[in-house]
């Protein structure tokens, strides 16, 4: 009863900031994955996004670079988007934090129930890095780096320009990294280095088809998971681009 007393005191002198501050779980980096489910994106495409993910997720690979930071943690959450209207993203997977091949498999296994949303409202990146840059907010997790990673197959073609909705992800604090799917746009990889990625170590992964995003997204998150302030990503993975 006294230590609810003296919390209650402490609330009232210092405010919630500093004690909720302590709560949160230390971890190497916060990611935010953000796959396309706009109307380009059949049945079958989708399934070959979450099919790529769960694969990287139960990869070695994956699980060494994630267990190799100074934490051995990372955060991760999922969330599907199209275009611009309230209800064009949607969190598949909340926050999880990661350290190992259990805590990734059951992650995995979060994304894979959730059935397929149609958002067929458009392709508004913009709107995706705007909801994506805010759900860093009060995750519980304090992260020595923030990162975004965009999937898709398109351009903006509604809502304001992505390269607005990067820069000021950029200047939170935050990394927007991504994957362009050369199926319907072959030079999509140079759309995004333009007006989709920004901050420090960002990088853009290309795909030739949804087919061989299995392989860019494991080399992608190896990459991401594995970057540190002080160097480059491991040269194995630095110039990875599967448009060949």
């Amino acid at each position: 009863m006294r230590i609810g007393r003296l919390l209650a005191v402490l609330l009232l002198l210092v405010g919630p900031g500093p004690l909720l501050a302590q709560q949160e779980a230390p971890v190497d980096l916060e990611l935010v994955l953000a796959l396309d489910a706009s109307g380009s994106v059949n049945q079958q495409e989708f399934a070959l996004q979450l099919r790529g993910y769960a694969e990287a997720f139960r990869n070695p690979a994956v699980i060494q670079a994630i267990t190799s930071g100074e934490t051995g943690n990372v955060a991760v959450m999922m969330m599907i988007w199209a275009g611009d209207r309230r209800d064009g993203a949607r969190t598949v997977a909340d926050w999880a934090l990661i350290n190992g091949p259990e805590s990734a498999n059951a992650f995995v296994e979060t994304f894979t129930r959730v059935p397929r949303f149609m958002l067929r409202d458009g392709t508004s990146i913009s709107n995706a890095i705007e909801i994506a840059t805010k759900a860093f907010d009060n995750n519980g997790y304090r992260g020595a780096r923030k990162v975004i990673d965009i999937s898709g197959d398109g351009t903006n073609n509604v809502g304001y320009e992505p390269a607005i909705a990067r820069d000021i992800a950029v200047k939170s604090g935050i990394t927007v990294n991504g994957l362009a799917i050369l199926t319907d746009f072959p030079d999509l990889d140079d759309y995004y280095a333009k007006n989709v990625v920004g901050g420090t170590g960002a990088f853009v992964i290309s795909a030739q088809n949804f087919e061989a995003f299995s392989a860019a997204i494991l080399q992608k998150l190896v990459r991401e998971i594995s970057w540190r302030p002080a160097g480059e990503a491991p040269t194995s993975f630095a110039r990875l681009n599967l448009k060949r």
